[in-house]
Formats: C-alpha cells, sequence, structure tokens
C-alpha cells in the first residue's frame, strides 16, 4: 500500500512539474534625452516609463505554484541613459526586480530575446503562459532600440518586426497562452500577424498609449481601444 502511495505520489509531483509556465515580461528601452529634448513633445523625459509599467504589471500577476516570472530588459538603452545623466540605472533595475521577485535577464540584441524565448527553459516542460511588451512600437514593430541609438529611429538588432515573428517557435506557448503589447498602434497590425505566426492571441492598441501617470500606460488617442 505505502509502495502504491508512494508512486501515485510520484506521479502527482512529475505531473506538477510538467505544467510548470513561464510569465515573460518584457521591458523594451528609453529614449536618449539628447535626441528628444528639443522636439515639442520628447519622449520619454523619464527613463523608467516602461521599468515602473512592467514592475506594476509582474505586482498583479499571480502565478501558479512553480511557475516563473520572468523580466527581459533591454540593457544597451539603460546602459546609454545611464551615462547621460551620471546614474546606475542597471542597478536601478535591478533592484526593482529583486523588490518584484521576478527573475530579471538582459538581452541586448532581437536575437538574444528570441533565443530566450525559444530556449530559456526546457520548452517541453516550461512553457510559456504570457508575453507582455512595455515599450515604443508602431503598427509593424516592437522597437526596443527607438531613438536611443538613431534619433526617431531603431537599429534592425533593436526591434522585433513582424515578419520576424516567424523565428519563434509556436510550440513553445501554453495552450491558454495569452499576449499583449503596451506599446503604440500594434492592434493596428502587429497583433494579428502575431497570432497568424504564434497561434497566440495578441491584445495591442489602436491609437497610441501614454505612460505619462505611472504605472498601466492608457491609451492616449481620440477613439483609441484595445484589440486583438
Amino acid at each position: 500500500m505505502r509502495l502504491f502511495l508512494s508512486l501515485i505520489c510520484g506521479a502527482l509531483i512529475g505531473a506538477a512539474a510538467a505544467r510548470a509556465d513561464e510569465h515573460v515580461i518584457v521591458s523594451g528601452g528609453c529614449a536618449l534625452t539628447y535626441f528628444e529634448k528639443h522636439k515639442p513633445k520628447p519622449h520619454d523625459k523619464y527613463w523608467g516609463n516602461f521599468i515602473d509599467a512592467a514592475a506594476a504589471r509582474i505586482a498583479q500577476i499571480q502565478p501558479a505554484p512553480g511557475d516563473q516570472i520572468t523580466w527581459l530588459v533591454y540593457r544597451p538603452a539603460y546602459a546609454a541613459r545611464g551615462r547621460e545623466e551620471n546614474a546606475n540605472l542597471l542597478a536601478a533595475i535591478r533592484l526593482k526586480a529583486t523588490q518584484t521577485r521576478a527573475r530579471l535577464f538582459w538581452f541586448d540584441s532581437q536575437p538574444e530575446l528570441l533565443n530566450h524565448l525559444n530556449k530559456g527553459a526546457d520548452r517541453d516542460r516550461v512553457k510559456i503562459a504570457r508575453f507582455e511588451y512595455f515599450g515604443h512600437s508602431n503598427m509593424l514593430c516592437l522597437m526596443f532600440d527607438y531613438s536611443n541609438g538613431l534619433d526617431g529611429a531603431a537599429f534592425a538588432s533593436g526591434i522585433l518586426h513582424q515578419n520576424d515573428l516567424g523565428k519563434i517557435n509556436r510550440a513553445i506557448f501554453a495552450k491558454t497562452a495569452r499576449a499583449q503589447s503596451w506599446g503604440c498602434h500594434s492592434g493596428e497590425s502587429y497583433s494579428a500577424e502575431w497570432k497568424k505566426r504564434t497561434g497566440i492571441p495578441m491584445v495591442g492598441a489602436i491609437g497610441k498609449t501614454d505612460y505619462s501617470r505611472g504605472g498601466l500606460p492608457f491609451l492616449s488617442s481620440p477613439n483609441g481601444k484595445w484589440s486583438q
């Protein structure tokens, strides 16, 4: 009888391990003041827009036992903005991650982000149940490097274009996975292409989003809405 119960318990533990999920939160980079300060409506007057919003969202997530919350942050932008402000922004982000109890991973390019999604864990056992993005975007791409390396633009290695979504392995997602881009205009094309390439629905904004109030961004365009 004891052997039978041990086998049952072992099977239950194994099943629980097999159901582990990962909740992936991505923070794109902030713009440099050097590029933005003379514009009528400068971006990212505060460096931490996409950090504070992500931290607020992480605090709302209630993962199941054994699940992981992973916070991926685009390092080059915060290193560059830190040099501008003579501040250690990377240390500030590490502290924020410790406070939220999220696992912090830096990424320096699109391939590094894709590598984590596809191979950051044993994807036969640990599926991605959530993907949420905080940062600059337009209707065609997520822009981690917007107005940081180039004025009003981003290097190719600092974006995830909808044409690159085929590089994501569809099998990495849990059957009930959901995604959301909290950036501008993602609901106008990117969300539909994301679902087509990954099989997972993505909520995105029709119009612009605004991070200026702190916490989660809000829709700021007339007749703006969330769509998928």
